[in-house]
């Protein structure tokens, strides 16, 4: 695994690529807090994942929730993405995205 991170006073853009997997997970997970702990702001970048696992999909998550409106995820692979609507299609996932859509049809209002 390997990143990048384009910053400036107000936002940090991580560039991830490669492996998003176990073997990673400690090392990214802290790399990742550190940018949150500095910049008000985190975009990443997961179009250049080529690999991820369970534990990739936790770190993500973990991400979100903790980040909330400040973590934007702005590129996705195409290895990210299969793994997210295999995510969805479980029913855990299935409960996430009703109320993904709960939240946006309330935001429409």
């Amino acid at each position: 695994m390997s990143d990048s991170a384009i910053i400036d006073e107000a936002a940090c853009r991580l560039t991830l690529k490669g492996k998003l997997t176990f073997e990673h997970s400690a090392e990214l997970e802290d790399r990742i807090i550190n940018a949150m702990r500095r910049y008000p702001h985190l975009e990443v970048d997961l179009s250049g994942v080529d690999e991820i696992d369970l534990c990739g999909i936790h770190l993500l998550g973990m991400l979100q929730s903790f980040g909330g409106k400040e973590v934007v995820i702005v590129a996705t692979s195409p290895v990210v993405e299969q793994a997210s609507k295999r995510l969805l299609s479980s029913f855990r996932g299935a409960n996430l995205a009703r109320v993904e859509r709960r939240e946006s049809l309330s935001e429409s209002r």
